[in-house]
């Protein structure tokens, strides 16, 4: 027994060895920093620099232009995340339940809907970049052309801006959540419809007690999954956008890293980052919590 753990601790150590490196030694390095005055003049040795305590969470909350940015920046990334994961799910939820169905091609098309998912971001968000530009973007070419507006639209500045990052971010994330649908579908054993046909159930009612019953778990850990990715949202706000942001797509990543870099604030970034990491670690043990709680009742 003890020489089958040795040789699963060996399988293990690779993926730990990663953890270890990529996510757990920076993750600790930046709460070291959160608590110094680290900036550009003392970056070369940061175990010299000031130690500061608590002021750089301080002011976070009680600098003016700071508290009111990263207020801003939250509401920003709920408003984003909150209409990307309803409409996405919806999505999703349609094209697997349509994708599940039999018809020739079927593969193919399933194989085609991953695109956008497998395409890498910095692709994506350009191209989408170019779609949206004001003068020689394809989207205001045809709003043009149908009549839609009678003059061309600043999509990328201003209040469309962060419509313009949702519609890509859409795009890119749905056809995850249609896949791991049309993985939960196929656990749903044939012999429940025709039972329930049988019965005299109609579609909807099918849906509701057999399909729903089966996927409502499933709906759950990709909606969470989907908070936690849409709340880090990143690189569609950078590729889009540029290194400055708007007030109106200024999120905690991007305050995090205008801050750090070009502020060269790196203590105060590192708290606005822990920060909103103990935000987001509270979400996900509260969830934690509840499915634990409905799962014992």
């Amino acid at each position: 027994m003890k020489k089958y753990r040795s040789v699963a601790y060996l399988f293990i150590l690779p993926a730990v060895l990663a953890m270890l490196f990529v996510h757990i030694i920076p993750m600790i390095w930046g709460i070291m920093i959160s608590f110094r005055d680290l900036n550009l003049y003392t970056i070369a040795d940061w175990t010299r620099a000031r130690f500061v305590g608590f002021d750089n969470y301080v002011k976070a909350f009680q600098d003016p232009t700071i508290a009111s940015r990263f207020l801003m920046s939250i509401k920003n990334i709920v408003f984003f995340s909150a209409v990307n994961i309803v409409i996405g799910t919806i999505i999703a939820l349609l094209v697997a339940l349509l994708l599940n169905r039999k018809f020739p091609g079927r593969t193919l098309v399933r194989g085609i809907i991953l695109i956008p998912y497998i395409t890498p971001d910095s692709v994506v968000y350009n191209f989408w970049r170019f779609i949206f530009q004001n003068r020689i973007g394809i989207l205001n070419e045809m709003l043009l052309r149908l009549g839609i507006v009678e003059e061309r639209v600043m999509w990328l500045v201003g209040n469309n801006a962060m419509w313009a990052v949702i519609i890509a971010a859409f795009w890119k994330g749905w056809p995850f959540g249609a896949l791991v649908f049309m993985a939960a579908l196929q656990t749903i054993p044939d012999d429940l419809y025709d039972a329930a046909k049988i019965d005299g159930a109609n579609p909807w009612q099918c849906f509701r007690y057999i399909t729903w019953a089966y996927i409502k778990p499933v709906l759950g850990t990709l909606t969470m999954m989907n908070i936690l990715w849409n709340f880090n949202a990143y690189n569609q706000f950078r590729v889009l956008f540029g290194e400055i942001q708007g007030k109106s797509t200024e999120v905690p990543a991007t305050l995090v890293m205008t801050q750090a870099f070009n502020h060269f604030k790196y203590g105060l970034g590192s708290a606005l980052s822990v920060i909103w990491m103990l935000v987001l670690l509270t979400i996900t043990i509260l969830y934690l919590y509840f499915v634990r709680y409905r799962s014992e009742e």
